[in-house]
């Protein structure tokens, strides 16, 4: 029983390992999808408002110390423009408006964004390593990128996708020899892990109180059905030993009384008895080895009047008084 009831504990800890660690995983799984599906409704934000700006052809914004003219669109003609009050306009082309859009959403909300390309009109938007091997991969037909990677001493969820070069990103990238389909660049968007990392850790360890505290009753109910067992079969078996001394008595018993069944050899002349061996003995003795009666001599009125024939009617007068009393 002890072996079964050993299997069957295993058989319930292997059972609830196997669902704390499914839990575990879908746990794991539901923060990774709910946290990137918000890297990528960030990313289709700054490519709605991008492609706005890239459809209007940029947009103009007074010239100020924190916002100069962009020297890598100096190319362009109507770069700089003058208002009829004389206010001076500076053009912010798409990838400019969303570099500022990046920086600001840090500060607000903690993702890291940025726009670059293998091919970056402005050198500080060069790709760091993990943007150049996506890509690369973008160039290969790949449509999105995201892992866990590190940035600084933080881990961070990272998530990139491609933009195609459409008729308005020629106006600033044409000279760089880009076409209409091409892959110009991506958007990578950050999030720390950490948060995220807390939440699901808080989770985990709700699910281990959870899962160990049935772990707990599972064998708590195991161990008190075993006692529950083991009483009854202690029980059975006193019964079992109870009813075999019950058995072995009356067997005992019977034995004995078989002894004195049947046909007994006795002398005709001193009434002794032969036993089963050819021992003769007196029928005291024979009856009192093989059966509990006990014998307490006295003597017959007839063997009475034959040996003591002076006191015998006087004798058996008294006990026929005492008898009548």
């Amino acid at each position: 029983m002890d072996r079964i009831l050993i299997l069957i504990a295993v058989f319930w800890t292997a059972v609830l390992v196997a669902a704390f660690v499914w839990d575990y995983r879908e746990t794991y799984s539901s923060a990774m999808t709910i946290a990137r599906s918000g890297l990528e409704e960030s990313f289709n934000k700054d490519t709605v408002y991008r492609r706005w700006a890239s459809i209007h052809g940029g947009v103009y914004v007074p010239v100020t110390d924190d916002m100069p003219p962009n020297p890598y669109l100096a190319f362009i003609p109507d770069r700089d423009i003058t208002t009829t009050t004389g206010k001076q306009l500076t053009l912010i082309n798409p990838a400019y408006m969303t570099r500022q859009a990046h920086e600001l959403g840090e500060k607000q909300y903690g993702h890291k964004g940025h726009i670059t390309s293998l091919n970056p009109l402005r050198p500080e938007n060069k790709p760091d390593e993990w943007e150049i091997k996506a890509l690369r991969k973008f160039e290969q037909g790949q449509v999105e990128e995201s892992s866990l990677e590190p940035i600084g001493d933080e881990t961070y969820l990272r998530f990139m996708r491609p933009f195609v070069v459409d008729q308005g990103c020629l106006k600033c990238h044409a000279h760089q020899g880009y076409k209409i389909g091409d892959i110009r660049g991506g958007i990578s968007i950050s999030t720390p892990w950490k948060p995220i990392e807390q939440t699901v850790s808080r989770e985990i360890r709700l699910g281990s109180i959870i899962y160990g505290g049935i772990w707990f009753i599972g064998l708590a109910g195991l161990f008190l059905a075993r006692r529950n067992i083991s009483n009854d079969m202690s029980k059975r078996k006193r019964v079992e030993q109870e009813k075999s001394a019950l058995i072995i008595e009356l067997q005992n018993s019977m034995d004995q009384v078989k002894l004195l069944s049947g046909f007994l050899p006795i002398c005709s002349s001193c009434k002794k008895i032969r036993d089963d061996k050819g021992y003769w003995s007196e029928v005291e003795r024979y009856i009192g080895s093989h059966s509990e009666a006990e014998f307490s001599h006295s003597i017959c009125p007839d063997c009475m009047r034959r040996l003591y024939p002076e006191y015998a009617d006087e004798v058996l007068s008294d006990l026929e008084k005492d008898k009548e009393k």
